[in-house]
């Protein structure tokens, strides 16, 4: 049915006027909330009351869902008291009155600043708090310790072990202000004895005289070190200092146990026996036999020789032979827990009563690699998250666990020197040694990029270098470094014409076969009587080359692999040592050094590293500087790469200056660590035996705590097969 205009017109103005009508009627609620009608009777005014006393007027309000229906009425149709009524009295919120001897609540933590305070050990005695801001509470609490000790110029305190569980109670009071760092429970179980004794030297009476004078005092401490840790331990000297000798005398000390096992690399089994054999002239030769395969008969020798890949592939036929004794040369081999090498140590290690550990370089860059060895020592010691959130930083990462930075480093390393590892350096005990001098030398880029395909792969792979991360930008660096080797073979070679002319004695050392064979060819065009030594040579002849480069006056140079001869043979006839490349690891090279500096040796010798500049070998050479300054925190290398001396190479490379020491200047000079920007011409054909033009080098003092984080261009690429 439709409606007039007229009809229209009313419907609207009785509309307006209930809606004028339900305005003044919250605005009346709303102006009496303090007093008036209480506020049940005001709720039951009704729509159609409050219209018919707001007749007539003529506000205008807007046209809103909720101004339409009463405001907050949620009745639709039926009266507010009966809706009311059946829900119940409003609910108002209301405060709980406090307790009359209430104190204020405290503030969130989330808006409290807490002060850490982190504790290690400093030495057998003392601790060191280490804080991350300032408390006032904390500093009172510090001053009230009976042993405090403050360093103004560190900012730290220290305090002795004994005030360490006093320290605990009194800062347990200022959380969450102050947090307390603690020591972990298995290092203070090692530290709580206090200092403990030099070992006796009574247990050397029980090994075999004619060994026991041959050994040298610090040798004979070495020993007894070892006795007295139950024949558990780990003999870190450094490279050159006897320490099959030493392990030889642990061994006949223990000869209860046997039979004994030595596990070593494949190049040194055969030296291995010939000691024995020498040092213990008591033992059968046909006691002492040496595993070649896995159908050997072992059953009845005393003392098994076995490469680490044949204990691999005949880990159950030793295990079933129950070896009583071990002994592990360059146990750093063993660092990966996941390689199935590693299994088989760790399985005969469990079983055996005595284990000896020999290595230079027990962990070639980061402290995780050492505890696949503590625990060969001693299983109970730790757990592997209770070592590397201590001392590998260790943390959850996106990707699992991530143990691969360093932390506490100093604790570290007195908790090694403690209970597991002795270490001597040749400077500590042979002062009668001769001097090793490191010095650097570009080779002259002339003789670089010989061709325009090498020079292009070059560039790509340094641009593909520096614009990736993480994965890729360890494979850009591995070909950028295979690459490197075919750039610098002739400079090298061209740099090795005038090293021949000096008519000594010298060893080079190379990775990729590509360098080796071009350094070979060069020797032969030359006739220079040499030997050759690299992955592919059978372990049987090489004691022969070793003899013959050693005793023959005619063979004057040894070309070798720095994988296959870092470690296990002595080259003492030779004076000078080259690197025609670099490795990824600074222990790796120091132990190559050592195969000419070592007891023995006659004269000083001089090792040079023969670099290239816009290589690989600037971005290694930084890397290297790097992982030594960690290791060095440990107490485990005692090399020092940034104090190689600058000598002047032949043909028209020049001086090297130190630039180990430069930075990035802020004109955009040469990048820290770099090759780049440092070379300064000079005339050509200068020979090599020129002495040094500058002085050795003081030490970089750049931050190295971030070395071990997971930046991208530290990558441990030392497992990589190249």
């Amino acid at each position: 049915m439709s409606c007039t205009s007229e009809e229209i017109a009313e419907k609207r103005r009785m509309a307006i006027e209930r809606l004028n009508a339900r305005k003044k009627c919250l605005e009346s609620q709303t102006n009496s909330s303090g007093g008036g009608k209480p506020a049940t009777e005001r709720s039951n005014v009704l729509p159609a009351q409050a219209a018919a006393a707001a007749t007539g007027a003529n506000n205008k309000i807007p046209l809103t869902i909720s101004t339409f229906y009463g405001g907050n009425q949620s009745s639709f149709g039926k009266s507010s008291s009966s809706f009311q009524a059946k829900r119940g009295p409003p609910a108002v919120p209301y405060a709980k009155p406090a307790p009359k001897n209430a104190t204020p609540s405290k503030v969130a933590p989330v808006f409290v600043r807490t002060v850490t305070c982190a504790c290690s050990i400093v030495s057998d005695t003392r601790f060191v708090v280490e804080t991350n801001g300032f408390n006032e509470q904390m500093i009172d609490i510090f001053k009230q310790i009976p042993s405090k000790s403050y360093e103004p110029n560190s900012k730290k305190w220290t305090f002795e072990m004994k005030d360490y569980s006093l320290l605990q109670e009194r800062i347990a009071t200022l959380n969450p202000h102050v947090v307390l760092g603690g020591i972990p429970k298995f290092v203070m179980q090692e530290f709580a004895s206090g200092p403990k004794p030099k070992p006796s030297r009574i247990c050397l009476n029980a090994i075999e005289p004619s060994l026991v004078e041959s050994l040298l005092a610090f040798q004979k401490e070495g020993v007894a070190f070892a006795i007295d840790k139950g024949g558990r331990a780990l003999i870190a000297d450094e490279m050159g200092l006897g320490k099959t000798y030493q392990a030889i005398a642990v061994a006949d000390f223990y000869q209860q146990d046997w039979p004994l096992l030595v596990c070593t690399t494949a190049s040194t089994r055969d030296s291995w026996a010939h000691k024995i054999r020498q040092l213990l002239p008591h033992i059968p030769v046909h006691s002492i036999a040496a595993l070649n395969g896995g159908q050997d008969y072992i059953g009845e020798c005393r003392v098994l020789i076995a490469s680490y890949s044949m204990m691999e592939r005949c880990g159950e036929k030793l295990l079933d032979r129950g070896f009583g004794m071990l002994i592990f040369d360059e146990s750093h081999t063993l660092k990966n827990f996941k390689a199935k090498c590693t299994t088989v140590a760790m399985a005969l290690a469990k079983r055996a009563r005595r284990v000896v550990l020999l290595s230079g370089t027990p962990a070639l860059s980061r402290p995780v690699e050492l505890f696949t060895q503590l625990q060969m020592l001693d299983g109970k010691f730790c757990s592997f998250k209770e070592y590397s959130t201590r001392y590998c930083a260790g943390k959850q990462s996106n990707f699992g666990w991530d143990a691969t930075g360093q932390s506490n480093l100093a604790e570290l390393n007195l908790l090694l020197a403690r209970k597991f590892m002795i270490r001597r350096t040749k400077d500590e005990v042979m002062s009668e040694l001769t001097e090793k001098n490191r010095e650097t030398v570009v080779l002259d880029p002339s003789y670089l990029w010989t061709n325009e395909e090498v020079e292009g792969n070059m560039s790509s792979y340094a641009a593909d270098y520096s614009t990736s991360k993480g994965r890729q930008r360890e494979e850009a660096l591995i070909k950028y470094y295979s690459v490197t080797a075919e750039a610098k073979a002739p400079a090298v070679c061209a740099y090795l014409k005038e090293v021949v002319k000096e008519n000594k004695k010298f060893i080079v050392f190379a990775h990729h076969h590509v360098m080796l064979d071009a350094i070979e060819k060069s020797l032969s065009k030359q006739k220079v009587d040499f030997i050759r030594i690299d992955g592919s040579t059978r372990s049987d002849l090489r004691g022969a080359l070793v003899e013959r480069f050693q005793s023959k006056a005619t063979c004057r140079a040894a070309v070798l692999s720095l994988k296959a001869c870092n470690a296990g043979i002595t080259l003492t006839a030779a004076h000078l040592v080259l690197f025609a490349e670099l490795d990824w690891n600074p222990s790796t090279l120091a132990q190559a050094e050592s195969r000419a500096h070592r007891i023995g040796q006659a004269d000083n010798v001089t090792v040079r590293y023969l670099l290239a500049k816009k290589t690989a070998d600037d971005i290694i050479w930084t890397m290297l500087q790097r992982k030594q300054e960690t290791l060095s925190r440990v107490g485990l290398c005692n090399e020092d790469f940034s104090d190689a001396s600058s000598v002047q190479a032949p043909c028209n490379a020049g001086n090297i200056e130190p630039f180990l020491n430069k930075s990035l200047s802020p004109g955009g000079g040469p990048r820290k660590g770099t090759l780049d920007g440092f070379v300064q011409r000079s005339s050509p054909a200068v020979p090599p035996k020129q002495q040094p033009t500058s002085s050795t080098n003081t030490k970089e003092n750049a931050c190295f705590d971030s070395f071990l984080s997971p930046d991208d261009d530290d990558d441990d690429l030392a497992g990589l097969e190249l």
